[in-house]
């Protein structure tokens, strides 16, 4: 039997979680459409708490999108996983990290922190 680590735990929360995004945005695009969710965020912006919401979220985006481009050793798959990372939100970033804690000899640290910095150049 194996035994359950933390990067199962992370591997399940993070499965878990991409499906709970990916449901919820289809269940959004197929009753309100793409046209309107960045005029929708934004004009949110003008209410007190669903303008915190938002800024917070948005904060998380841009530091989600820094934290994977840190990771990745190459240039091209740095910028295109940084926006991946804040355009598409969970459905990348649970996806990213899902994918990330199967790599060889996965640990927590290892999933945190990304390949040893003698690999990582930048």
């Amino acid at each position: 039997m194996i035994k359950p680590t933390a990067v199962h735990a992370v591997r399940f929360l993070s499965a878990i979680a991409w499906l709970l995004t990916a449901f919820m945005t289809v269940r959004a695009i197929s009753q309100a459409g793409l046209s309107g969710a960045g005029a929708l965020f934004f004009g949110d912006f003008v209410h007190p708490w669903r303008g915190q919401f938002n800024l917070d979220f948005a904060w998380h985006l841009v530091f989600m999108a820094a934290w994977v481009a840190w990771r990745e050793t190459a240039s091209v798959k740095r910028i295109v996983f940084g926006l991946a990372s804040i355009f598409l939100g969970g459905l990348f970033s649970f996806a990213y990290i899902f994918a990330a804690s199967f790599a060889p000899n996965a640990s927590i640290r290892r999933l945190l922190v990304g390949p040893p910095l003698t690999t990582n150049k930048g």
